[in-house]
Protein backbone atom coordinates (compact mmCIF):
# COMPACT_ATOMS: atom_id res chain seq x y z
CA UNK A 1 0.00 0.00 0.00
CA UNK A 2 1.10 3.15 -0.59
CA UNK A 3 1.16 4.57 2.86
CA UNK A 4 4.13 2.32 3.66
CA UNK A 5 6.06 4.76 1.34
CA UNK A 6 5.05 7.58 3.16
CA UNK A 7 4.96 6.44 6.68
CA UNK A 8 8.12 7.55 9.01
CA UNK A 9 8.42 5.55 12.36
CA UNK A 10 7.47 8.60 14.41
CA UNK A 11 4.39 8.50 12.09
CA UNK A 12 3.55 5.42 10.73
CA UNK A 13 0.49 6.09 8.27
CA UNK A 14 0.50 2.45 7.19
CA UNK A 15 -0.13 1.02 10.85
CA UNK A 16 -2.33 3.88 11.53
CA UNK A 17 -4.65 3.01 8.53
CA UNK A 18 -5.16 -0.22 10.04
CA UNK A 19 -5.34 0.04 12.95
CA UNK A 20 -7.84 3.17 12.93
CA UNK A 21 -10.19 1.61 10.96
CA UNK A 22 -10.20 -1.70 12.83
CA UNK A 23 -10.85 0.96 15.62
CA UNK A 24 -13.95 2.26 13.82
CA UNK A 25 -15.53 -0.79 12.59
CA UNK A 26 -15.36 -2.00 16.61
CA UNK A 27 -17.64 0.72 17.43
CA UNK A 28 -21.41 0.69 17.29
CA UNK A 29 -23.40 2.33 14.75
CA UNK A 30 -24.00 5.67 16.75
CA UNK A 31 -19.79 6.46 17.31
CA UNK A 32 -18.96 4.72 14.11
CA UNK A 33 -21.18 6.82 12.01
CA UNK A 34 -19.87 10.26 13.74
CA UNK A 35 -16.05 9.29 13.42
CA UNK A 36 -16.72 8.87 9.80
CA UNK A 37 -18.38 11.85 9.83
CA UNK A 38 -15.65 13.90 11.35
CA UNK A 39 -13.12 12.55 8.93
CA UNK A 40 -14.90 13.64 6.31
CA UNK A 41 -14.80 17.14 7.29
CA UNK A 42 -11.94 18.03 5.08
CA UNK A 43 -14.34 17.05 1.86
CA UNK A 44 -17.08 18.61 3.22
CA UNK A 45 -14.98 22.01 3.52
CA UNK A 46 -14.27 21.93 0.15
CA UNK A 47 -17.94 22.49 -1.41
CA UNK A 48 -19.21 25.97 0.60
CA UNK A 49 -19.64 27.85 3.70
CA UNK A 50 -22.99 26.24 4.25
CA UNK A 51 -22.44 22.31 4.29
CA UNK A 52 -18.97 23.22 6.19
CA UNK A 53 -21.21 25.36 8.54
CA UNK A 54 -23.97 22.06 9.03
CA UNK A 55 -20.99 20.06 10.15
CA UNK A 56 -19.67 21.98 12.42
CA UNK A 57 -22.59 22.61 14.07
CA UNK A 58 -24.40 19.31 13.86
CA UNK A 59 -21.30 18.08 15.79
CA UNK A 60 -20.98 20.46 18.35
CA UNK A 61 -24.92 20.18 19.19
CA UNK A 62 -24.43 15.96 18.76
CA UNK A 63 -21.64 16.26 21.55
CA UNK A 64 -23.73 18.43 24.06
CA UNK A 65 -26.42 16.05 23.68
CA UNK A 66 -23.77 13.03 24.28
CA UNK A 67 -22.31 14.96 27.66
CA UNK A 68 -26.36 14.91 29.30
CA UNK A 69 -26.56 11.72 28.17
CA UNK A 70 -23.53 10.46 29.67
CA UNK A 71 -23.18 13.14 32.24
CA UNK A 72 -19.24 13.55 31.00
CA UNK A 73 -18.31 17.49 32.00
CA UNK A 74 -15.12 17.14 32.88
CA UNK A 75 -13.47 18.76 30.01
CA UNK A 76 -15.32 21.80 30.85
CA UNK A 77 -12.11 22.45 33.74
CA UNK A 78 -9.44 22.68 31.18
CA UNK A 79 -8.79 26.60 31.20
CA UNK A 80 -9.00 26.99 27.70
CA UNK A 81 -12.51 26.19 27.70
CA UNK A 82 -13.68 28.54 30.69
CA UNK A 83 -11.84 31.17 29.32
CA UNK A 84 -14.09 30.29 25.93
CA UNK A 85 -17.03 30.57 28.31
CA UNK A 86 -16.27 33.07 29.94
CA UNK A 87 -15.78 35.38 26.77
CA UNK A 88 -19.04 34.42 25.82
CA UNK A 89 -21.30 35.24 28.09
CA UNK A 90 -19.64 38.79 28.68
CA UNK A 91 -19.94 39.30 24.97
CA UNK A 92 -23.77 38.17 25.55
CA UNK A 93 -24.15 40.70 28.38
CA UNK A 94 -22.82 43.27 26.29
CA UNK A 95 -25.16 42.70 23.67
CA UNK A 96 -27.89 43.49 25.85
CA UNK A 97 -26.59 46.94 26.64
CA UNK A 98 -25.68 47.13 23.40
CA UNK A 99 -27.44 49.93 20.83
CA UNK A 100 -28.47 46.94 18.30
CA UNK A 101 -29.13 44.09 21.49
CA UNK A 102 -30.99 41.79 18.90
CA UNK A 103 -28.30 41.74 16.16
CA UNK A 104 -24.94 41.56 18.57
CA UNK A 105 -26.83 39.21 20.90
CA UNK A 106 -27.46 37.01 18.18
CA UNK A 107 -24.20 37.14 16.52
CA UNK A 108 -22.37 36.75 19.80
CA UNK A 109 -24.41 33.21 21.14
CA UNK A 110 -24.44 31.26 17.89
CA UNK A 111 -19.94 31.63 18.06
CA UNK A 112 -19.88 29.35 21.29
CA UNK A 113 -20.28 26.30 18.69
CA UNK A 114 -16.53 26.80 17.43
CA UNK A 115 -15.21 26.14 20.88
CA UNK A 116 -17.66 22.98 21.62
CA UNK A 117 -16.62 21.93 17.99
CA UNK A 118 -12.89 22.36 19.50
CA UNK A 119 -14.43 20.25 22.79
CA UNK A 120 -15.70 17.50 20.59
CA UNK A 121 -12.71 17.03 18.77
CA UNK A 122 -10.32 17.29 21.81
CA UNK A 123 -12.46 14.87 24.04
CA UNK A 124 -14.18 12.38 21.82
CA UNK A 125 -13.83 12.35 18.14
CA UNK A 126 -10.20 12.70 18.53
CA UNK A 127 -9.48 11.15 21.78
CA UNK A 128 -6.99 8.26 19.40
CA UNK A 129 -4.34 9.06 18.00
CA UNK A 130 -4.72 6.34 14.82
CA UNK A 131 -8.25 8.29 14.45
CA UNK A 132 -6.20 11.61 14.50
CA UNK A 133 -3.96 10.32 11.91
CA UNK A 134 -6.78 8.69 9.63
CA UNK A 135 -7.94 12.52 9.89
CA UNK A 136 -4.24 13.63 9.14
CA UNK A 137 -4.67 11.58 5.58
CA UNK A 138 -8.14 13.24 5.08
CA UNK A 139 -6.54 17.02 5.20
CA UNK A 140 -3.83 15.43 2.42
CA UNK A 141 -5.99 14.57 0.05
CA UNK A 142 -8.39 17.50 0.90
CA UNK A 143 -5.71 19.83 0.24
CA UNK A 144 -4.15 18.22 -2.63
CA UNK A 145 -7.57 18.35 -4.16
CA UNK A 146 -7.67 22.35 -3.50
CA UNK A 147 -4.40 22.90 -5.05
CA UNK A 148 -5.56 21.15 -8.19
CA UNK A 149 -9.01 23.16 -8.27
CA UNK A 150 -7.12 26.73 -7.85
CA UNK A 151 -4.06 25.16 -10.53
CA UNK A 152 -7.09 24.39 -12.84
CA UNK A 153 -8.30 28.00 -11.88
CA UNK A 154 -4.93 29.62 -12.60
CA UNK A 155 -4.67 27.86 -16.14
CA UNK A 156 -8.18 28.68 -17.26
CA UNK A 157 -8.92 31.73 -15.85
CA UNK A 158 -5.80 33.83 -14.51
CA UNK A 159 -6.00 36.28 -12.35
CA UNK A 160 -4.72 37.50 -9.19
CA UNK A 161 -7.29 36.54 -6.65
CA UNK A 162 -8.34 33.17 -6.61
CA UNK A 163 -12.27 32.13 -5.97
CA UNK A 164 -12.49 28.63 -7.00
CA UNK A 165 -14.42 26.84 -5.85
CA UNK A 166 -17.04 29.03 -3.83
CA UNK A 167 -16.77 31.86 -5.63
CA UNK A 168 -15.69 34.39 -3.67
CA UNK A 169 -11.77 35.32 -1.94
CA UNK A 170 -11.42 32.71 0.20
CA UNK A 171 -9.59 29.37 -1.32
CA UNK A 172 -6.43 30.51 0.51
CA UNK A 173 -8.08 30.04 3.91
CA UNK A 174 -8.57 26.57 3.18
CA UNK A 175 -5.01 25.88 1.94
CA UNK A 176 -3.23 28.36 4.65
CA UNK A 177 -5.68 27.16 7.80
CA UNK A 178 -7.68 24.04 7.35
CA UNK A 179 -4.39 22.10 6.08
CA UNK A 180 -1.98 23.98 8.47
CA UNK A 181 -1.86 21.40 10.97
CA UNK A 182 -0.62 19.07 7.82
CA UNK A 183 1.47 21.54 6.72
CA UNK A 184 3.09 21.82 10.06
CA UNK A 185 3.71 18.05 10.01
CA UNK A 186 5.07 17.74 6.53
CA UNK A 187 7.64 20.94 7.54
CA UNK A 188 8.80 19.13 10.44
CA UNK A 189 9.38 15.41 8.06
CA UNK A 190 10.84 17.34 5.35
CA UNK A 191 14.20 18.91 7.55
CA UNK A 192 14.15 15.93 9.58
CA UNK A 193 14.67 13.12 7.43
CA UNK A 194 16.82 12.50 4.69
CA UNK A 195 14.61 9.95 3.00
CA UNK A 196 11.94 9.67 0.20
CA UNK A 197 9.42 10.52 2.97
CA UNK A 198 11.37 13.86 3.76
CA UNK A 199 11.95 14.79 0.14
CA UNK A 200 7.66 13.67 -0.46
CA UNK A 201 6.81 15.76 2.71
CA UNK A 202 8.78 18.89 1.13
CA UNK A 203 7.25 18.63 -2.46
CA UNK A 204 3.94 18.68 -1.43
CA UNK A 205 4.77 21.53 1.02
CA UNK A 206 6.66 23.52 -1.62
CA UNK A 207 3.53 22.46 -3.85
CA UNK A 208 1.33 24.10 -1.34
CA UNK A 209 3.00 26.77 -0.72
CA UNK A 210 3.09 28.05 -4.19
CA UNK A 211 -0.79 27.71 -4.81
CA UNK A 212 -1.09 29.53 -1.09
CA UNK A 213 0.67 32.32 -3.04
CA UNK A 214 -1.26 31.57 -6.29
CA UNK A 215 -4.31 33.13 -4.37
CA UNK A 216 -3.12 36.83 -4.14
CA UNK A 217 -4.25 36.11 -0.23
CA UNK A 218 -1.48 37.56 1.85
CA UNK A 219 -1.78 36.98 5.42
CA UNK A 220 -3.24 33.37 4.54
CA UNK A 221 0.66 33.26 2.97
CA UNK A 222 2.33 34.98 5.53
CA UNK A 223 0.71 32.54 8.33
CA UNK A 224 1.97 29.34 6.02
CA UNK A 225 5.25 30.37 5.02
CA UNK A 226 6.05 31.63 8.43
CA UNK A 227 3.65 28.68 10.36
CA UNK A 228 5.96 26.12 8.48
CA UNK A 229 9.59 28.02 9.08
CA UNK A 230 8.61 27.51 12.85
CA UNK A 231 7.04 24.13 12.42
CA UNK A 232 10.57 22.59 10.50
CA UNK A 233 13.17 24.18 13.30
CA UNK A 234 10.99 22.87 16.48
CA UNK A 235 10.79 19.04 15.95
CA UNK A 236 14.51 17.04 15.62
CA UNK A 237 15.49 19.70 12.97
CA UNK A 238 18.82 19.18 10.59
CA UNK A 239 20.24 22.49 9.64
CA UNK A 240 21.22 21.64 5.73
CA UNK A 241 17.98 20.28 5.39
CA UNK A 242 16.33 22.98 6.30
CA UNK A 243 18.79 26.03 4.98
CA UNK A 244 17.95 23.65 1.82
CA UNK A 245 14.07 23.66 2.16
CA UNK A 246 13.98 27.42 2.11
CA UNK A 247 16.44 27.97 -0.36
CA UNK A 248 14.62 25.93 -2.78
CA UNK A 249 11.27 27.40 -1.57
CA UNK A 250 12.36 30.98 -1.44
CA UNK A 251 13.88 30.26 -5.20
CA UNK A 252 10.18 28.76 -6.12
CA UNK A 253 8.70 31.72 -5.06
CA UNK A 254 10.73 34.14 -6.75
CA UNK A 255 10.23 32.23 -9.78
CA UNK A 256 6.57 32.70 -9.62
CA UNK A 257 6.82 36.18 -8.74
CA UNK A 258 8.69 36.74 -12.04
CA UNK A 259 6.52 35.22 -14.05
CA UNK A 260 3.52 37.21 -12.30
CA UNK A 261 3.99 40.65 -12.35
CA UNK A 262 0.35 41.28 -10.98
CA UNK A 263 1.22 38.99 -7.70
CA UNK A 264 4.65 40.21 -7.55
CA UNK A 265 3.35 43.86 -7.23
CA UNK A 266 0.71 42.63 -4.85
CA UNK A 267 3.09 40.81 -2.04
CA UNK A 268 5.34 43.72 -2.79
CA UNK A 269 5.35 46.91 -2.96
CA UNK A 270 1.85 47.17 -2.31
CA UNK A 271 1.73 45.03 0.82
CA UNK A 272 4.73 47.03 2.46
CA UNK A 273 2.29 49.98 1.46
CA UNK A 274 -0.68 48.42 3.31
CA UNK A 275 0.86 47.47 6.55
CA UNK A 276 -1.61 49.02 9.03
CA UNK A 277 1.38 49.65 11.84
CA UNK A 278 3.73 51.27 9.22
CA UNK A 279 1.46 53.56 7.29
CA UNK A 280 -1.08 54.98 9.14
CA UNK A 281 -1.82 57.60 6.55
CA UNK A 282 -5.45 58.63 5.57
CA UNK A 283 -5.39 56.52 2.31
CA UNK A 284 -4.84 52.84 3.86
CA UNK A 285 -7.88 51.22 4.34
CA UNK A 286 -6.26 48.24 6.35
CA UNK A 287 -4.98 51.21 9.09
CA UNK A 288 -8.32 52.73 8.66
CA UNK A 289 -10.39 49.54 9.62
CA UNK A 290 -7.82 49.75 12.95
CA UNK A 291 -8.40 52.89 13.84
CA UNK A 292 -12.10 52.60 13.32
CA UNK A 293 -12.05 50.05 15.59
CA UNK A 294 -9.63 51.78 18.19
CA UNK A 295 -11.76 54.85 18.28
CA UNK A 296 -14.90 52.45 18.68
CA UNK A 297 -12.90 50.65 21.80
CA UNK A 298 -12.13 54.30 23.27
CA UNK A 299 -15.79 55.10 23.27
CA UNK A 300 -17.04 52.23 25.10
CA UNK A 301 -13.62 51.03 26.87
CA UNK A 302 -15.90 48.79 29.31
CA UNK A 303 -18.97 47.18 27.51
CA UNK A 304 -18.14 47.74 23.56
CA UNK A 305 -20.42 47.62 20.88
CA UNK A 306 -21.26 44.31 21.23
CA UNK A 307 -20.69 41.16 19.44
CA UNK A 308 -20.22 41.97 15.70
CA UNK A 309 -21.80 45.78 16.50
CA UNK A 310 -18.97 47.72 14.99
CA UNK A 311 -20.23 47.33 11.32
CA UNK A 312 -23.66 49.72 12.50
CA UNK A 313 -21.75 52.02 14.44
CA UNK A 314 -18.41 52.68 12.86
CA UNK A 315 -20.49 54.65 10.23
CA UNK A 316 -21.28 56.99 12.57
CA UNK A 317 -18.17 57.95 14.26
CA UNK A 318 -16.76 61.60 14.33
CA UNK A 319 -13.31 60.79 12.23
CA UNK A 320 -12.10 63.96 13.47
CA UNK A 321 -11.73 62.34 16.98
CA UNK A 322 -9.57 61.22 19.31
CA UNK A 323 -7.22 64.01 17.77
CA UNK A 324 -3.86 61.98 18.39
CA UNK A 325 -4.75 58.54 16.64
CA UNK A 326 -3.91 59.81 12.97
CA UNK A 327 -5.33 58.62 9.55
CA UNK A 328 -8.84 57.82 8.25
CA UNK A 329 -11.41 55.38 9.54
CA UNK A 330 -12.46 52.59 6.77
CA UNK A 331 -15.80 51.26 7.99
CA UNK A 332 -16.32 47.35 6.53
CA UNK A 333 -17.98 44.73 8.64
CA UNK A 334 -15.31 44.57 11.12
CA UNK A 335 -11.94 46.04 12.21
CA UNK A 336 -9.72 43.07 10.92
CA UNK A 337 -7.90 42.51 13.68
CA UNK A 338 -9.29 39.98 16.45
CA UNK A 339 -7.76 41.87 19.44
CA UNK A 340 -8.93 45.53 17.97
CA UNK A 341 -12.26 44.05 17.25
CA UNK A 342 -12.26 42.75 20.80
CA UNK A 343 -11.47 45.64 22.55
CA UNK A 344 -14.22 47.30 20.35
CA UNK A 345 -16.84 45.52 20.67
CA UNK A 346 -16.95 43.45 24.08
CA UNK A 347 -14.84 46.30 25.91
CA UNK A 348 -11.42 45.71 27.17
CA UNK A 349 -12.44 42.86 30.20
CA UNK A 350 -13.46 41.07 26.77
CA UNK A 351 -10.05 41.95 25.47
CA UNK A 352 -8.36 39.81 28.23
CA UNK A 353 -10.84 37.52 28.49
CA UNK A 354 -9.95 36.74 24.78
CA UNK A 355 -6.04 37.06 25.66
CA UNK A 356 -6.08 34.44 28.02
CA UNK A 357 -8.01 31.99 26.21
CA UNK A 358 -5.74 32.05 23.05
CA UNK A 359 -3.15 31.80 25.33
CA UNK A 360 -4.56 29.13 27.04
CA UNK A 361 -4.80 27.34 23.22
CA UNK A 362 -1.82 28.09 22.71
CA UNK A 363 -0.37 26.41 25.92
CA UNK A 364 -2.61 23.83 25.60
CA UNK A 365 -1.37 22.81 22.79
CA UNK A 366 2.34 23.20 23.50
CA UNK A 367 1.70 20.65 26.47
CA UNK A 368 1.57 18.20 23.82
CA UNK A 369 4.74 18.19 22.78
CA UNK A 370 5.94 16.88 26.28
CA UNK A 371 3.36 14.08 26.36
CA UNK A 372 4.68 12.68 22.87
CA UNK A 373 7.61 14.67 21.38
CA UNK A 374 8.29 11.87 19.32
CA UNK A 375 5.35 12.48 17.64
CA UNK A 376 5.35 15.09 14.54
CA UNK A 377 1.92 16.28 15.31
CA UNK A 378 1.95 16.58 18.82
CA UNK A 379 5.38 17.99 18.69
CA UNK A 380 4.21 21.32 16.13
CA UNK A 381 0.50 21.85 17.35
CA UNK A 382 1.34 24.77 19.18
CA UNK A 383 2.87 26.23 15.90
CA UNK A 384 -0.76 26.56 14.91
CA UNK A 385 -2.51 28.24 17.45
CA UNK A 386 0.20 30.79 17.83
CA UNK A 387 0.24 31.19 13.85
CA UNK A 388 -3.54 31.81 13.71
CA UNK A 389 -3.58 34.35 16.81
CA UNK A 390 -0.72 36.08 15.96
CA UNK A 391 -1.67 39.47 16.78
CA UNK A 392 -0.10 41.60 14.54
CA UNK A 393 -2.07 40.49 11.11
CA UNK A 394 -4.91 41.04 8.96
CA UNK A 395 -7.61 38.64 10.32
CA UNK A 396 -10.94 37.97 9.68
CA UNK A 397 -14.49 38.66 11.97
CA UNK A 398 -13.96 36.94 15.23
CA UNK A 399 -17.61 36.20 15.54
CA UNK A 400 -18.24 35.68 11.56
CA UNK A 401 -18.65 32.75 10.23
CA UNK A 402 -16.69 31.54 7.20
CA UNK A 403 -13.42 32.03 8.10
CA UNK A 404 -14.01 31.10 11.99
CA UNK A 405 -15.00 27.57 9.63
CA UNK A 406 -11.61 27.08 8.80
CA UNK A 407 -9.84 28.41 12.03
CA UNK A 408 -11.66 26.33 14.43
CA UNK A 409 -11.30 23.32 12.19
CA UNK A 410 -7.45 23.69 12.62
CA UNK A 411 -7.24 24.87 16.19
CA UNK A 412 -9.45 21.85 17.21
CA UNK A 413 -7.04 19.27 15.54
CA UNK A 414 -4.38 20.88 17.14
CA UNK A 415 -5.57 20.90 20.72
CA UNK A 416 -6.80 16.91 20.30
CA UNK A 417 -3.35 16.10 20.23
CA UNK A 418 -3.31 16.98 24.10
CA UNK A 419 -5.03 14.40 26.06
CA UNK A 420 -3.12 15.23 29.53
CA UNK A 421 -6.15 17.04 30.65
CA UNK A 422 -7.77 13.22 31.79
CA UNK A 423 -4.84 12.53 34.14
CA UNK A 424 -5.18 15.91 35.69
CA UNK A 425 -8.65 15.20 36.90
Amino acid sequence: MIFKYISIPELNFSKSWQDGSNKIKSLNSFEKTMTIFWLLGPFIYLIERDPADLWLTLISVIFLLRCIKHKDWDWTSQVWFKSAVALWSFGLFSAVTSTDPFFTFQQGFVWIRFPIYVAAAQVWLAEDRDIRVLMLLSMLIGMLLMCGILIAETLIEPKTRLTWPYGDLVPGGYIAKVSLPLFCVLMAVAVSKKSKVGMFSGIVGLLSIGVSALTGERTNFLIRAFGGILASIVWKPKFIMISLLVFIEVLAVLALFLSRPDLSSRYGEKFLNSIPISNTSDNNPYWGAWRGGIQQGLINPIMGAGPSGTRNTCANLDTNLPEWLPGKNYCGNHPHNFYIQLFAEVGIVGLLLGCVMFGSIINTCYKARFENFNCPMAATAFVVPFALFFPLQQFGSFYGQWGNLFTWFAIAFAISQFQGWRESK
